[in-house]
């Protein structure tokens, strides 16, 4: 919960905004789980066990993972040490700036000064580490209350509330086609959520489940190439390269994110060839050895023209400025040859205006309103859009604006 700041006590008006808020927030919170506890009371799911049950320790830290650690702290020097990153359009927006200033110090530290030690203890924990800070959420952000020992049965309700309104929206999103042990993840990084029937539904992993099965309806060989913006901590792509094997995958993104997506996916799939920064420049040769590719944001644009299947981008791109975004467009008309899926919330009318006045060859398949969080907001803000691509269009606007594409 908000609670006020010595700060904040000695300026008035200041303090009464901060009183105001926590009023506020006080009673959203109980208003959901009153709410909760009337939409679930003949649910046989709706037992506050469950969500005991599901914030067990799962650690599991007994493991060497020297050698996984070694590569991620080399990819992420050399990432960090490259001059492209700290272009403007490839450097953190304020939002993630922030998260790094606030939450990330320990792990940047560890990465520079290559700790494997430290930072073993803080990725077999990752799910309640403050190092995937942005990458994993609880309700309403209260990470003290769910992981300080703080837990109430307030809370519990809460958190079974909201995981059983986005289960039944998955359910819905996939036309029931899949069982609750679907949603089955490792137990890399000690994950929480709520325990149900024996399955333990980790935090967001029905949203992930979703992405995934969404992108692979999208794909029209077994051996297709998907390419991520901002892929997380891996949550989506494990998903995806579990059921679909055969996919080869890239995830560009922010350093941090990059390396803790290294950790998961190394851990989860040991079996497969991945390529990190500075191993291998990004050429076709090196990709074709590759099944997972994971390298920073500036690496993107290296890729091959038409050379990916679905680019897929998950909020990731809500913070741009126009003219960053307008980049990305760029390098998502010259890499791709199928489609491009985009959710987001805020950034959609800069998308939409930026495609209708200079991307036109973007062709909009389907626009949608998403509801997996509208349970404890009024209005829903988040939307999906779909986009695919004239390829005789692409090649034409490519030339335009000056830019390497190759028909393949």
């Amino acid at each position: 919960m908000l609670k006020p700041k010595l700060k904040h006590l000695r300026h008035p008006l200041r303090a009464l905004n901060v009183a105001t808020k926590m009023v506020s927030a006080r009673f959203e919170v109980r208003d959901f789980a009153n709410r909760g506890d009337k939409k679930f009371a003949t649910d046989p799911r709706y037992k506050l066990q469950n969500v005991t049950a599901g914030f067990a320790c799962r650690r599991n830290d007994d493991g060497n993972d020297n050698a996984i650690l070694d590569r991620i702290c080399a990819a992420y020097n050399a990432t960090i040490e490259h001059p492209e990153s700290t272009w403007n359009t490839y450097r953190a927006t304020g939002w993630w700036q922030a998260i790094c200033d606030r939450s990330l110090g320990s792990v940047r530290q560890a990465l520079q000064m290559r700790d494997t030690a430290a930072l073993h203890g803080m990725y077999c924990n990752f799910f309640r580490d403050p190092c995937s800070t942005g990458l994993t959420a609880v309700p309403y952000g209260m990470t003290d209350v769910y992981f300080g020992g703080k837990m109430t049965d307030l809370h519990r309700r809460i958190y079974l509330a909201d995981t059983l309104c986005r289960l039944d929206y998955w359910k819905q999103e996939t036309a029931g086609c899949f069982d609750l042990s679907d949603l089955i993840i490792p137990t890399i990084g000690n994950p929480y959520g709520v325990c149900i029937e024996g399955t333990l539904v980790s935090a967001r992993a029905e949203f992930q489940h979703c992405c995934a099965n969404r992108i692979a309806n999208l794909l029209e060989s077994k051996r297709s190439t998907v390419a991520e913006i901002g892929g997380g901590f891996g949550g989506m792509a494990y998903f995806l390269l579990r059921d679909r094997p055969e996919i080869k995958y890239f995830d560009f993104d922010l350093p941090e994110s990059i390396a803790l997506a290294t950790y998961y996916l190394l851990k989860a799939f040991p079996d497969k060839n991945f390529l990190l920064f500075g191993e291998k420049p990004l050429t076709d040769e090196a990709i074709a050895d590759a099944d997972i590719v994971l390298m920073p944001l500036f690496e993107m644009k290296r890729l091959s023209a038409s050379s990916v299947d679905v680019t897929f981008s998950s909020h990731a791109m809500i913070d741009l400025e126009r003219g960053e975004l307008a980049s990305y467009l760029e390098t998502i008309l010259r890499i791709t040859r199928g489609h491009f899926l985009f959710l987001g919330s805020a950034l959609l009318p800069d998308l939409s205006s930026l495609i209708a006045k200079d991307y036109e060859v973007f062709s909009r398949r389907e626009w949608r309103q998403l509801h997996w969080n509208t349970h404890r907001q009024s209005q829903g803000n988040e939307v999906e859009c779909l986009y695919s691509f004239n390829r005789a269009d692409q090649i034409r606007l490519s030339a335009e604006k000056g830019l390497e594409y190759v028909d393949r």
